[in-house]
């Protein structure tokens, strides 16, 4: 155990399959430290390696072929849970969509070697195609449709592919294969491991372009909707102004007769709030933002709320137009929420600030409250009893810009709340 490719040879599997899962976690939400934590675990990972096969032989006589494969299937396990926000379904779901992939790099060059001999240089180029075929299947399509609500039709297959490898596995270390001999039956053998393992990743494949699609399709009707929301809320406000418009010059001339100069202040007040309709037309460069703008615009007049804008969005272009409305709508509905219980009416204001600058978005909302403010994981915690079907807005509004490269922070001091979301542009 002296030379490079005896050590090589005792971790190569585990190295393997930390590629594989490597490529998981460049292409998924990490954890904060994820570069520490990813160097600790592929240490753990090939330190493991080297002890299980150094002691094979010992090792197997206490834990068995099935135990010994195991335990590698647990270290990728350890090395996505620690690098990634997923939970444990989805941790599990991609460990073993890692494996299976390994497992088919693995079977084709063993097929190759089988029937060709043994060139190093093959086996490599046969992983970096695998691998590499994985990786832009996982960018361009798992990774936009994170599976977060995994059920059996997820679950079962994937870890059918588990079962395999581990019979597989056991049928490889208890038959009289030689690898430097070769062997008709050893190759079927290895063709029909690794079409099992590519009907699994095929069907899992064609699952998340199914849904891919299907949120594109959802993304269209919402855009949709979202025009027609529009188009209700602009002739609403154009029958508004017409109202107003034709009643404007009776209400100058009771304006004129009135002898009080209460009354008349009070009047005023109140034909100055009905022009106000006017300035809840504002045009921000984003259609969704706009819309935004003016059903919040409105129902903030209508509840005495201060609401001031100063928006250049029209670079958001590169997010969906549902996005934008889930992002804006869940920050100004909490904002909304938290000035209405103020008895301060002159501190019921919420000031929205949207700029550009050096390619980065910048979206900053801000708005008087009252009481304490809890945090859990960096994110304000409801304060609303029902915690199981509240206190998602701002959470979403975290997934919402991570989605798009983008990091959201939040803060509460000296009773001003401030929402503020950073996107790179064109992301």
């Amino acid at each position: 155990m002296n030379t490079l490719y005896d050590i090589w040879y005792q971790i190569s599997y585990a190295v393997q399959l930390i590629l594989a899962g490597s490529i998981v976690i460049i292409f998924s939400p990490k954890k904060e430290y994820w570069i520490a934590r990813y160097a600790v675990s592929v240490s753990l990972f090939t330190g493991m390696s080297f002890f299980l096969n150094y002691y094979e032989d010992k090792i197997m006589r206490v834990v068995g072929y099935v135990g010994y494969w195991t335990l590698f299937i647990v270290g990728v396990i350890v090395l996505i849970n620690l690098c990634t926000k997923y939970n444990y379904k989805q941790v599990l779901y991609y460990s073993i969509i890692s494996l299976a992939v390994q497992h088919v790099a693995f079977d084709i060059c063993e097929i190759s070697d089988s029937i060709f001999g043994r060139i190093q240089f093959v086996d490599v180029i046969i992983y970096i195609l695998i691998y590499g075929v994985f990786a832009f299947v996982l960018r361009k399509f798992f990774s936009r449709m994170e599976p977060k609500n995994l059920g059996q039709t997820d679950l079962v297959p994937i870890i059918t592919i588990v079962m395999i490898v581990l019979f597989v596995s056991v049928m490889y270390k208890g038959n009289s294969f030689d690898e430097f001999e070769f062997s008709w039956n050893y190759v079927y053998y290895r063709i029909v491991d690794a079409l099992c393992c590519i009907y699994i990743l095929w069907t899992q494949g064609i699952r998340r372009l199914s849904e891919y699609y299907a949120s594109e399709l959802d993304g269209i009707n919402k855009a949709f909707l979202i025009q027609k929301e529009q188009y209700r809320i602009r002739q609403e406000t154009i029958d508004s102004i017409n109202r107003k418009c034709h009643d404007l010059k009776h209400q100058i001339e009771a304006i004129h007769h009135m002898d009080k100069e209460t009354d008349r202040e009070a009047y005023y007040k109140e034909l100055k709030k009905d022009i106000m309709i006017y300035d809840m037309a504002i045009d921000t460069g984003n259609e969704a933002l706009n819309i935004l703008m003016m059903d919040k615009g409105r129902y903030c007049l209508d509840h005495d709320i201060q609401l001031t804008c100063m928006a250049d969005a029209g670079s958001l272009s590169f997010m969906k137009l549902e996005d934008v409305y889930a992002i804006f709508g869940n920050a100004l509905d909490n904002a909304i929420t938290a000035v209405e219980k103020l008895e301060d009416k002159e501190k019921r204001v919420i000031n929205l600030k949207v700029l550009n600058q050096n390619n980065m978005f910048m979206v900053q909302l801000q708005n008087y409250y009252d009481g304490i403010v809890s945090f859990e994981d960096g994110m304000p915690v409801t304060t609303k009893l029902d915690k199981e079907n509240h206190g998602f807005g701002v959470k979403s509004i975290r997934y919402l810009a991570e989605k798009y490269g983008g990091t959201t922070t939040v803060n509460a001091k000296d009773g001003i709340f401030t929402l503020q979301i950073l996107l790179p542009v064109g992301k």
